[in-house]
């Protein structure tokens, strides 16, 4: 009996959901509905994956590089490269799922819902680090006498390009009002 009852609620939800999607946007009177669930999962689909390819990064770098032979320089600059673009495309599809779980037809509401993707993850795994970053980098300055800049400039940048791939995924994960009509 509970899960004809729960199931009769979500159907009850989308159909309102789709009612809201079918009128004019100046004709609704509610605001966006964020779903916290499909936000968490997402940050959990991306910390996940993201996880995963630092794993499969680390197991390809360690078995590719010969210890007596290894340039150094250029292995921090493939590690380098493998950590932002494995971060990008976790991030991606995190917002991607976050709109997909969320059944998230509106583009407003798809675009906070991968922003929100983004603080969270980059809360959940970006404090740690970034504040061993900052101390570092404010170590060095202190001690050699000189600023860095160029590291605070690629920081801005890694955040924000970070945070365009969130909201991409969530707009391409967001569903289609048309599709879901017919179906």
């Amino acid at each position: 009996m509970a899960t004809v009852a729960s199931h009769n609620a979500y159907h009850d939800r989308r159909v309102a959901e789709r009612r809201r999607i079918a009128q004019a946007a100046p004709l609704r009177a509610d605001g966006m509905r964020v779903s916290w669930g499909g936000v968490f999962g997402g940050v959990l689909v991306a910390l996940g994956f993201l996880l995963l390819m630092t794993a499969l990064g680390v197991a390809v770098g360690i078995s590719a590089a010969q210890p007596s032979q290894a340039d150094t320089g250029a292995l921090g600059a493939g590690a380098g490269i493998w950590a932002g673009v494995s971060l990008l495309v976790a991030l991606f599809i995190g917002g991607w799922v976050s709109t997909r779980i969320g059944a998230i037809f509106d583009g407003t509401t798809g675009f906070f819902e991968g922003a929100l993707v983004w603080v969270v993850s980059v809360m959940l795994s970006g404090i740690g680090v970034l504040a061993a970053g900052a101390a570092q980098t404010l170590s060095s300055t202190f001690q050699f006498g000189q600023a860095t800049p160029d590291v605070s400039w690629v920081t801005f940048g890694a955040l924000v390009l970070s945070l365009l791939a969130a909201v991409l995924g969530a707009m391409a994960g967001r569903r289609n009002p048309l599709k879901e009509a017919r179906s």
